[in-house]
């Protein structure tokens, strides 16, 4: 992990909506009139892509999760690497890489508090997580050495109604020790049907990737001085048991040139 992180716009909006996505599905819902969950998912999810980004899966005989190859800009560089997983008494006690990174997870009475990261048995850095009435509202990331660790990112969320995230901040490290800035924000929109990396949110809250039991139909992404600078619309294709199978992904504001790119899920 870098001591310090310098955020471009596609930076910010893959970490943050990783982030949102992921929060949002650690929420305990309190809606006396919630959405019903998900139904159970039939097939097993064996990779998932998302134009040259990807993550593989493979299990072990039980069902859990044993191994996942990743390949994108924020938790590999681009790389593709290895994850492997082990548990403990049901819960995941630690997360080897094949780039040589460990990550070690901190629990308290069986919840998640913090992460640690280790490189060649030096801790490189942790991330620290903040419950409020079963809800993340803050999930802090520090990077350093020995007894020196600074925050580089720091997420803050608000819900609405529903139990859903409303809106996610991200607050970003600077070159002065200790203080972090607005870098911008996100609201979501979703659909009703399974997000199939739900099954695997256990593991991919190390990597804050996103996952949350429904699918984003909708991304706002706003700078930090609260200017809408991009926008995600996903139309996506299904299967018979209500799986995502693809979608396709308009990019762009309204009334100005976009781009499409194609998310993917592969099952067996």
């Amino acid at each position: 992990m870098q001591t310090r992180l310098k955020l471009n716009q596609k930076a910010v909006r893959i970490v943050l909506m990783a982030a949102i996505l992921l929060f949002a599905s650690c929420k305990k819902d309190k809606n006396p009139d919630p959405a019903p969950p998900p139904p159970p998912v039939n097939l097993t999810l064996q990779e998932y892509r998302d134009g040259e980004d990807f993550m593989r899966f493979e299990y072990n005989t039980d069902g859990s999760l044993k191994k996942a190859t990743v390949k994108n800009d924020i938790n590999t560089s681009g790389d593709i690497v290895d994850f492997s997983i082990s548990y403990n008494a049901g819960k995941i006690s630690e997360v080897n890489s094949s780039s040589g990174e460990k990550i070690v997870p901190v629990y308290e009475n069986n919840i998640l508090k913090r992460a640690d990261y280790f490189v060649a048995g030096q801790r490189t850095g942790y991330t620290n997580y903040q419950f409020e009435n079963g809800s993340v509202k803050r999930a802090t990331i520090y990077a350093g050495e020995g007894n020196e660790y600074n925050p580089i990112l720091e997420f803050i969320y608000q819900y609405n109604g529903n139990g859903n995230v409303m809106e996610g901040t991200i607050m970003a490290g600077t070159d002065t020790p200790g203080h972090m800035v607005r870098a911008g924000h996100a609201e979501m929109q979703y659909d009703q049907k399974t997000n199939p990396l739900y099954v695997h949110k256990d593991f991919l809250v190390f990597l804050w990737q996103g996952i949350s039991k429904n699918n984003a139909v909708v991304e706002n992404i706003y700078d930090a001085q609260l200017t809408l600078e991009g926008r995600y619309q996903y139309e996506y294709t299904y299967k018979s048991n209500g799986l995502p199978e693809k979608a396709s992904v308009q990019i762009g504001l309204p009334g100005e040139p976009g781009t499409t790119s194609t998310v993917g899920f592969t099952y067996k």
